[in-house]
């Protein structure tokens, strides 16, 4: 230290420049500890922090003007694979997060300097992310600074740092026409940010010998830009302007959000990081009310765009938080999306248009009203329930649409979830109606493949299963749309199932027309009034058994071998499509024997309760928060379960 306190003081800018080398060389080669796009210093990294805090003469204030200095003119080196300006930032944002704030606030005029310098300087994109990283560290540390003036100069830095990190997010974009708001994706592969670490990706795309460095753009970096968009800006923001100075945000995020539609317009694969970063943001940003005018109206034109379920699972959550921010603080939005609903329900299907598309376009209407109900709080929209409620009988009365049904039945999961079970009694026996058509639907296709007659013969229960709701019986049951209606329905059946009888009173009512309340898997037989009768057989064991019937004539699509294991509060059914009516056995097998001594002894050590869920284990051996607990942590699985039931065209898991 007696050695570099004179050398510091003489050669600083030389001795600094030789740090950043140095930090370079010590890099981890491990990316275990790395952050998404700012990298965590590695234990030989920190020890050049100490070092340079432990040297007299290097006070914080003379730190930042030495590597002001290094920035504007970096003395020449050899072999580094990053920029020197890069690693200098790299050491300076360390250097800063690991000083006192007291140190920090007395050195703010030279660290104003340092950022209004290296804003100038068109530094490469990773030194402008570490640029925001240390004014970021400056805010958490410091939020308010006392002189207005001060105040008002990390403002517009604030305003200037964001705004060029912003450019460097939409590098990857193209203009297709004159007009701004015209950008479009351009149709190149994009670096993926997690799992790995900026440096390693960006050097791997400089070392291949196709590409030479000097073609390196910055749209390799619009990934890193947008993800630390997402991370740091809303509350970066929200601490610079004070409550009185709000509206000086919109601007700006106003030419951010210019940037970030066109990501989240394209569904397209090679786009998908960008569009996970993007959703983020603006779910970051949604928590603020304030910020509204920024994204309300291109949160909600995205909302309404056909292919705004094509994404990754993980962007669900973020979708969630902003259709609940964007509906909650202005109830028109909601009102307009149910008006949208009604619209298209009271439009006669047109003859010489494609019926189809009509269909499609109820459906799809339906599926987002269903996700606004589903992103809210519980009851928040109790009092459109009479409207909601009149919009699926609507949908209902439609025959032959499986598309819509199963829309339909969707939305009946969402109610179960997000209404209070005295507002569901009147809903309850149009769920369960429409369940037993369903039902009386895939019985009616599997008793056909044994010439049972269609309309006159009795089934095998010794009902009549006509569907009277259609044209009649069809063949192309067994196709994806119909397969998709009998899945739905069948998840319908299994959340019932899994939420506590307490949450579904009205169910109960109806429960022993689906599942046993004893084996009853042989028929059994009973006099009544001196008849010979045989007993009512409950929807899935009747169900069960034609299907493994239907197996075993089809061997290749056998899944009577298939069990599925059953917890309290877990769903049966975590599957988002099937390609045959057979693979539902496994899921009415559960059901139909569930309630025999053998599978109640083996799940819940109890014996002859009919009740799946088994209350008594909750009652007798947990405690009232235990069980509070359980079953928060349960509708937690159950709903991310059903958030990916919104999904289109992806890969779910």
């Amino acid at each position: 230290l007696e050695l570099l306190g004179p050398i510091s003081m003489n050669h600083g800018v030389h001795f600094m420049a030789a740090i950043a080398f140095v930090w370079n060389e010590r890099r981890e080669n491990t990316c275990a500890m790395r952050n998404k796009v700012i990298p965590v210093p590695g234990t030989e990294q920190l020890l050049l922090v100490e070092l340079v805090r432990s040297i007299s003469v290097m006070r914080a204030e003379t730190v930042m003007q030495t590597v002001k200095e290094v920035l504007k003119q970096p003395p020449a080196s050899t072999k580094e694979k990053l920029p020197l300006e890069v690693c200098m930032l790299q050491f300076f944002y360390a250097y800063v997060q690991r000083i006192s704030v007291q140190n920090l606030v007395d050195s703010w005029p030279s660290l104003l300097t340092l950022l209004k310098d290296s804003v100038q300087l068109y530094l490469p994109p990773p030194a402008q992310f570490l640029i925001l990283g240390v004014l970021n560290e400056f805010i958490m540390k410091n939020p308010n600074l006392e002189n207005k003036k001060d105040q008002r100069d990390l403002q517009d830095i604030t305003h200037k740092i964001v705004e060029a990190i912003g450019t460097i997010a939409g590098s990857s974009l193209e203009q297709t026409t004159w007009l701004r708001r015209n950008l479009e994706v351009k149709a190149s592969p994009q670096i993926l940010v997690e799992g790995s670490n900026m440096e390693r990706d960006v050097e791997d795309i400089m070392l291949t010998p196709v590409v030479e460095t000097a073609s390196i753009t910055p749209s390799v970096y619009s990934v890193h830009a947008l993800t630390l968009l997402a991370e740091v800006l809303a509350h970066l923001l929200d601490m610079v302007f004070h409550s009185d100075e709000k509206e000086k945000v919109i601007p700006l995020l106003v030419n951010i959000m210019c940037y970030v539609v066109p990501y989240l317009r394209n569904h397209s694969a090679h786009n998908s990081p960008s569009y996970r970063a993007c959703v983020q943001l603006v779910s970051s940003l949604s928590g603020y009310q304030y910020t509204r005018r920024a994204w309300k109206k291109e949160a909600f034109d995205l909302f309404m765009d056909p292919n705004v379920f094509h994404m990754d699972a993980s962007c669900v959550s973020h979708w969630r938080a902003i259709i609940d921010h964007l509906m909650t603080h202005d109830k028109t939005t909601f009102r307009d999306l149910m008006t949208r609903v009604a619209v298209a329900q009271s439009s006669s299907l047109n003859l010489f248009a494609s019926r189809e598309a009509e269909l499609e376009q109820r459906a799809m209407l339906l599926k987002r009203l269903a996700f606004a109900i589903f992103s809210s709080e519980v009851d928040q929209y109790q009092k459109y329930l009479p409207d909601i409620q009149e919009r699926l009988v609507e949908s209902l009365r439609l025959p032959q649409v499986p598309t819509l049904h199963a829309q339909v039945f969707l939305f009946f999961r969402v109610l179960l979830l997000r209404m209070s079970p005295r507002h569901l009694t009147s809903l309850w026996p149009t769920m369960i109606t429409e369940l037993v058509q369903v039902f009386l639907l895939i019985e009616q296709e599997l008793t056909a493949d044994e010439d049972i007659s269609r309309t006159a013969g009795p089934s095998v229960s010794g009902l009549e299963t006509t569907f009277l709701g259609g044209n009649g019986f069809s063949t192309s049951y067994n196709n994806q749309r119909w397969l998709g209606l009998y899945l739905s329905a069948c998840k319908f059946l299994d959340l019932a199932l899994t939420l506590p009888s307490e949450n579904l009173p009205q169910f109960q009512m109806y429960r022993w027309a689906f599942i046993p309340e004893v084996s009853d898997d042989s028929g059994l037989e009973v006099r009544r009034q001196g008849t010979h009768q045989r007993e009512f057989k409950p929807y899935v064991v009747r169900l069960a058994k034609l299907l493994r019937k239907r197996a075993k004539k089809n061997p290749e699509d056998d899944n009577s071998g298939r069990t599925l294991a059953w917890e309290p509060g877990h769903l049966l059914l975590t599957v988002y499509s099937v390609r045959s009516i057979e693979q539902l056995l496994p899921f009415f097998n559960v059901l139909s024997q569930f309630f025999s001594n053998k599978i109640l002894s083996k799940f819940s050590g109890s014996s002859g309760s009919p009740v799946r869920h088994t209350n008594s284990f909750s009652n007798k051996d947990m405690k009232t928060e235990n069980q509070k607990t359980f079953w928060s942590k349960a509708r937690q699985k159950i709903e991310e379960v059903l958030e990916k039931d919104f999904l289109e065209g992806v890969i779910k898991t």
